[in-house]
């Protein structure tokens, strides 16, 4: 993942179809719910459970001005930090970790009486690993990565010449992963979950 950020990050800077953009940092909270599916191992069937839990991150972010559309911008956002989502409980013996969350995206910023609000869309992927809190029960295998739409809206303004501030609120709608494990006198049962994220972020950013 880190390498294919890095490529974007290149293209993005070297293309000439842009122009102009901004550099930046975030900071955000949020509540990330993670809902396990049901599943049966060794005759007996374990319910869903679901579990939410609030959150501080950081990010980075770099867009780029689309010349030929006003107010359109394309974006990377990066996450550098591990998150985990797991369920409490005796009938989960697994969870996963949830690493180098990137985003791709556009941005279209309206201007409305000196300030700018905007909506985004984007298409987020991590990479993601899996692990057994009991000793007696193996993974099998795991996805390694996970993806979602995300659909954001915020406002910003210039606060000082050049540098710019910005609220956001997002939300991710993550797909489903799966691992198979050992579980109750099973040797191979398929268990699944999903996660959906909702943000609320300031940041700031230097245009150039």
């Amino acid at each position: 993942m880190k390498k294919v950020i890095t490529v974007l990050f290149a293209m993005m800077i070297t293309t000439s179809a842009f122009a102009n953009g901004m550099i930046g940092i975030k900071y955000g909270t949020g509540e990330l719910e993670a809902n396990k599916n049901s599943y049966t191992a060794g005759g007996t069937t374990y319910a869903a459970q679901s579990k939410a839990k609030d959150h501080e991150y950081g990010a980075i972010f770099f867009e780029l001005n689309v010349p030929e559309v006003e107010g359109l911008s394309i974006g990377i956002d990066y996450i550098p930090y591990t998150a985990t989502v797991s369920v409490d409980g005796n009938s989960s013996d697994s969870y996963v970790e949830l690493s180098d969350h990137t985003t791709l995206y556009g941005l279209y910023t309206m201007d409305v009486a000196g300030v700018s609000p905007f909506v985004k869309i984007g298409y987020s992927t991590a990479d993601i690993d899996a692990f057994a809190n009991y000793d007696s029960t193996t993974i099998n295998s795991h996805d390694d990565s996970m993806s979602g739409v995300t659909y954001a809206v915020g406002v910003q303004a210039e606060v000082i010449d050049g540098v710019m501030g910005r609220f956001e609120a997002s939300y991710t709608e993550y797909d489903k992963v799966s691992a198979n494990t050992t579980s109750n006198g099973s040797t191979s049962v398929t268990k699944s979950a999903d996660a959906d994220l909702t943000t609320f972020s300031v940041a700031i950013a230097k245009s150039f």
